[in-house]
């Protein structure tokens, strides 16, 4: 994510970059609240089941984790928008807020019964994006303490990592598509 941000914003001044930050994470939440309260009932409407939602994020979560580790991909595709499009896709989803973190919140609004449950999955999920904003709002300081390569190098790793969760997410949902079981 670091390194997206910094890549896309390289010839924007620092005022840009720091409302394109409190941008994206406001708009990471308010997708993550929406999914979080709403996934269940938005599923339900379009006759998917969580095993075909599994199945097409892992795809997508692989995709992503691609882009992580070629880079390349990534910036050409979103070089195409403006700035303030940028915000919403693809730094704010499926970067930011990516199909893995839409999935468990998804079920996790599923399994949250009680008020009070809900209300600190929300404070975290409003947590949780108010640091990645601060990340963002503070990443040329971040870029200039840990360095542009280890950055890369941080993002690569990200992405191998992603991509072994992203199998296992499309194995599992093809297998409770087609065998009805979990391997």
């Amino acid at each position: 994510m670091l390194g997206s941000f910094l890549s896309l914003t390289r010839d924007e001044t620092l005022v840009e970059r720091h409302r394109l930050a409190l941008s994206i994470a406001c708009n990471a939440a308010a997708v993550c609240l929406l999914i979080f309260g709403f996934g269940v009932w938005i599923m339900q409407a379009f006759g998917i089941t969580v095993a075909a939602f599994r199945a097409g994020s892992g795809v997508l979560l692989m995709l992503s984790a691609i882009s992580l580790v070629y880079g390349e991909q990534q910036k050409k595709q979103a070089s195409s928008g403006s700035l303030s499009e940028l915000a919403l896709v693809p730094l704010a989803v499926p970067v930011t807020a990516g199909p893995a973190t839409l999935g468990a919140l998804m079920v996790s609004g599923m399994d949250t019964v009680l008020w009070t449950q809900k209300l600190i999955s929300i404070l975290a999920i409003v947590a949780a994006s108010a640091t990645i904003g601060f990340m963002l709002y503070y990443s040329v300081r971040l870029e200039e303490f840990v360095g542009r390569s280890r950055i890369a190098v941080l993002s690569k790793i990200t992405g191998l990592i992603l991509s072994a969760i992203a199998a296992q997410m499309l194995v599992t949902g093809v297998c409770e598509l087609w065998l009805g079981a979990m391997p």
